[in-house]
């Protein structure tokens, strides 16, 4: 699976190097990244060079030599192969959990993530529950206790305190 790790900003000085937005603040997650896609190209572009400075990642892409050839790629998205970037645990990706049905302790079915969007604070996930209403609460330990593979579990008491109708 490919995951977004940011969009070109855009070129960077006169050597072809580009100037990319990161998808994530926590730019540790990127250093050992070798090759990216760009947009929905197959065929990976290897990194010749990368920095990471003042909040982005600067690389320097294989073919890319002078400042003219770098503006092709001006608002691209870059991507990688999901197995190329470590997360520290307790953290996923945002593909990853939507979609995921949402179960209480006791494993009754609450709802299904549909949407999470990032504050800064705490993420906050957006549940379509039965009654086919939407939910938002926000993506704390305190409340979302478990992450698995296929289910969250919430601590029910907690999601009712915290949770708002959209």
């Amino acid at each position: 699976m490919k995951i977004l790790i940011g969009k070109i900003v855009k070129p960077q000085g006169v050597k072809g190097e580009l100037k990319v937005y990161p998808a994530d603040s926590n730019l540790d997650i990127y250093k050992n990244i070798k090759e990216v896609y760009i947009d929905n190209n197959s065929v990976p572009t290897k990194i010749k060079h990368m920095s990471l400075r003042q909040g982005f990642m600067y690389l320097t892409l294989q073919g890319l030599a002078d400042r003219t050839s770098a503006e092709a790629y001006r608002n691209k998205s870059l991507y990688v192969n999901e197995e190329d970037i470590t997360l520290k645990e307790n953290t996923y990706y945002t593909e990853n959990l939507i979609g995921l049905e949402v179960v209480d302790k006791s494993n009754n079915y609450v709802g299904t993530v549909v949407d999470i969007e990032s504050y800064g604070a705490a993420d906050v996930i957006t549940i379509l529950e039965e009654d086919k209403r939407e939910y938002k609460i926000p993506f704390l330990t305190s409340v979302v206790v478990l992450v698995e593979k296929d289910y969250i579990v919430v601590d029910k008491q907690k999601y009712n305190e915290v949770k708002i109708c959209e």
